[in-house]
């Protein structure tokens, strides 16, 4: 997993090879013992769904999903034209699905939590890797740990807060303006009607 943490926005990759993947949904559609290119299209809607019920997440100490929109990426040349891979394939062959969560708050928190050991089995590890102002921590996630808060500190960084701020006067300049073309127009109407 590698997260990258900005104020108002979380993007998290997962990195996959493929015999978890087959561990966690079902692939093999036609159970002919390999994994087709068509047949891996087709599960990423079914995988989607289950990383958002087997991966928890809370933004800002609040339950959030990850949502629909998972861009997913297979790892090796030419992935379009890869014939049917048998099982022992599976292994040596990843895939890449990439969340991208924008927040309107600024991002001061998030908790993760993998809940699918039971299915990967219990020696797995995840490598958790954060990804913040060029700065870099490594969090293990394991069965006996699946679960990790990371606190950004963005809430508490002045230059973040001279920035919040900066947008906030944006936007009420915005809407003052807005506010006083409507009253403008009003006013117009009001005269023309007369």
């Amino acid at each position: 997993m590698q997260a990258k943490l900005t104020p108002h926005a979380l993007e998290v990759r997962f990195t996959f090879n493929l015999l978890t993947v087959t561990k966690c949904v079902r692939v093999d559609a036609d159970g002919d013992q390999k994994l087709s290119v068509d047949e891996l299209k087709a599960a990423e809607p079914v995988f989607t769904k289950y990383l958002n019920e087997h991966i928890h997440l809370e933004v800002n100490q609040k339950p959030a999903a990850w949502g629909e929109k998972a861009a997913f990426s297979y790892l090796w040349p030419n992935f379009a034209k890869t014939p049917p891979m048998p099982e022992i394939e599976y292994a040596a062959r990843n895939v890449d699905v990439t969340f991208v969560l924008p927040q309107k708050a600024v991002l001061e928190d998030f908790w993760i939590e993998f809940a699918f050991f039971d299915q990967t089995g219990p020696m797995q590890a995840i490598r958790g890797v954060y990804e913040q102002d060029g700065q870099i921590m490594e969090v293990p996630f394991s069965f006996q740990e699946p679960e990790y808060t990371y606190d950004t500190g963005f809430a508490g960084d002045p230059f973040v807060q001279q920035e919040e701020a900066k947008r906030d006067e944006g936007w009420s300049w915005a809407w003052a303006v807005v506010l006083g073309a409507l009253l403008m127009a009003g006013l117009a109407w009001r005269y023309v009607r007369r």
